[in-house]
């Protein structure tokens, strides 16, 4: 049992109370108690710790519900390029070589970074090419070995719309593979690691396995977690193959309900809106995405407005994943939209960053928010840099001035994972060289096709 005393609490509970002289008591993986510091009963010199917080700010875990960790084995690769030539000259090209080795390496990396921005839980959106099915093991392994929460979403293709060969895969390969993971992968870990259903896009899913793999997430209680018109011309793709946009699409199939994803969203009809409202659908927002794509804005004040539950992802196509900036632009990207300084909230944004994304998963009972009997996933982060120095509300600097060089401490269930800013079981430097070092090696093969 240890104490973390000294802090201002922002429980992101459901009226969001923030506490300013706050104590929390972990006791194994829960939140024994949390509040005020004058009216705990629990004594110091009865914690095995005692943690001063040097009044520091102690979030939820942060929740980041859409990236691709392997994808940033070509971090700087194919900047400054529009979506459909990001994916065919850069990013299509390495995924077909990646291997095992260098799935699990580009995994690790990416669970270390976001590790180090806070997040203690990650949907990890991964496919690969046909002929390296035991990639995805890889990245699970990844997942359990640096100690990180999370769900692997596998990804597939089986319509060729300017898809290379090499991703292709039959409907029944598709089954069985999900078969084999959700077998092997789902729940493990104490239910810490989970599977996901992805079919990557609508614009690359056929029918025959659209309505096979929507019945396999109801078999397995899994979520459905897919690309949704991110770009205006898959929008229009959509609207020419089916006469109908993608949502509808997806809910007639019985897709869309409390475990659908409609990850980006950027060109959401107000009748998705409602559909993915009335299903409880979640939509996952990536801002930093978005921006660099220049895909779009996507309308977050009005699928708020009309009761869509939106949570945050960084993707991979932002260059980090580091969900602090990604909380920053969640919240000044929609002021855009119609100049409306007021559109999104640093609070909400916050909620998107944590309980919202809790929602998306399913474990909104557990993790999200600082509450009495939740699990310990908790963040402190520092209020004392130069850039957020002076501090008079700590939220409002945790939304617009932190980065993820403030991110002190990160506990996953009660258990240090990070301390005053440095690993305590992983290696940075041992990454690092690893992954330059096998980089290299796939440079070659890839300049050498």
């Amino acid at each position: 049992m240890f104490m973390i005393k000294n802090i201002t609490i922002a429980t992101v509970d459901k009226v969001d109370t923030i506490i300013e002289k706050g104590v929390i008591v972990i006791e194994n993986e829960k939140i024994l108690w949390v509040g005020e510091v004058d009216s705990c009963q629990f004594k110091e010199e009865n914690m095995d710790k005692v943690i001063d917080g040097y009044n520091n700010l102690l979030i939820p875990g942060i929740i980041n519900a859409h990236t691709h960790t392997v994808y940033y084995l070509m971090r700087g690769l194919g900047m400054d390029k529009p979506l459909k030539t990001w994916l065919s000259d850069t990013i299509w090209p390495y995924l077909a070589e990646i291997n095992e080795e260098e799935a699990y390496l580009g995994a690790y990396l990416g669970y270390m970074e976001n590790l180090r921005s806070g997040v203690t839980y990650v949907i990890d959106n991964y496919y690969m090419a046909a002929k390296s099915k035991q990639n995805v093991d890889s990245v699970f392994k990844a997942m359990v070995d640096t100690g990180i929460k999370g769900m692997v979403a596998r990804g597939y293709h089986d319509l060729n719309f300017n898809v290379p060969e090499d991703f292709m895969e039959t409907t029944d390969e598709i089954v069985t593979e999900y078969k084999r993971i959700f077998n092997k992968w789902h729940g493990t870990k104490g239910g810490r690691i989970n599977a996901c259903i992805s079919p990557v896009n609508l614009l690359y899913t056929t029918v025959d396995s659209l309505e096979k793999t929507t019945k396999l997430a109801k078999e397995f209680d899994a979520c459905f977690h897919t690309h949704v018109a991110e770009a205006k011309f898959e929008v229009d793709k959509i609207q020419a193959r089916f006469g109908k946009t993608f949502i509808e699409v997806l809910d007639e199939f019985g897709a869309v309900n409390e475990k659908f994803h409609s990850v980006h969203s950027v060109w959401l009809s107000k009748k998705e809106m409602s559909i993915l409202a009335d299903r409880e659908g979640k939509v996952i927002y990536n801002p930093a995405s978005n921006l660099l794509l220049a895909s779009g804005i996507a309308p977050i004040e009005t699928m708020l407005q009309r009761g869509v539950q939106v949570a945050l992802g960084t993707d991979a196509p932002n260059n980090n994943q580091d969900m602090l900036e990604s909380m920053k632009l969640a919240a000044i990207l929609p002021r855009m939209e119609n100049l409306d300084p007021l559109a999104v909230s640093g609070k909400q944004a916050l909620r998107m960053a944590t309980i919202e994304g809790a929602k998306a998963v399913g474990l909104e009972d557990e993790i999200g928010s600082i509450e009495i009997g939740k699990k310990a996933d908790l963040v402190l982060v520092n209020m004392h840099s130069l850039h957020n120095t002076p501090c008079a509300d700590k939220v409002a600097n945790l939304i617009y001035s932190t980065n993820q060089s403030d991110v002190l401490n990160v506990w996953i269930d009660g258990k240090e994972i990070i301390e005053d800013g440095k690993f305590l079981d992983l290696s940075p430097a041992n990454i690092v060289r690893d992954v330059n070092e096998q980089m290299k090696i796939l440079n070659a093969r890839v300049q050498a096709k």
